[in-house]
């Protein structure tokens, strides 16, 4: 799960936790708070303890949000495709969840996530990409 409200700007630099490839976007990820309409930069604390884990506690979240938390699970590849499983929470229970998949050859998504869970998509994407060490399985 990861802050629906965050968006990763890239890994990273600092080991800020145990067993960062763990983590649900499969790695740490520096990055900002989207929570109040404006990006604001987000401190390691903040970004070990909440953002890059969901149900996030922070002042800046807005007291009625669509999602707690969002996860995102790589089901299948193969040479051309991802196609990875996405799920929202609230209150610790189903919200929504769908199905993305992502073209390895241009990667570009053939099915566009919503606005709001592009940036955390795009990270959960280029998580695996970075923890399996290739594109695709051929």
């Amino acid at each position: 799960m990861a802050c629906p409200y965050f968006i990763p700007t890239g890994p990273h630099q600092r080991e800020l936790w145990a067993h960062r490839h763990r983590l649900p976007l499969g790695d740490g990820f520096a990055g900002n708070c989207g929570a109040a309409g404006q990006e604001a930069a987000c401190d390691d604390e903040t970004l070990r303890s909440q953002c890059n884990l969901g149900y996030a506690k922070c002042a800046r979240l807005p007291e009625k949000r669509e999602f707690d938390a969002v996860r995102f699970q790589v089901q299948s590849e193969s040479l051309t495709t991802l196609r990875i499983q996405f799920a929202c929470e609230v209150a610790h229970q189903p919200a929504a969840a769908g199905e993305l998949r992502y073209d390895q050859s241009s990667m570009k998504w053939m099915d566009r996530p919503v606005p709001s869970l592009m940036h955390l998509a795009e990270a959960a994407v280029r998580g695996w990409i970075r923890k399996h060490g290739r594109v695709a399985n051929p």
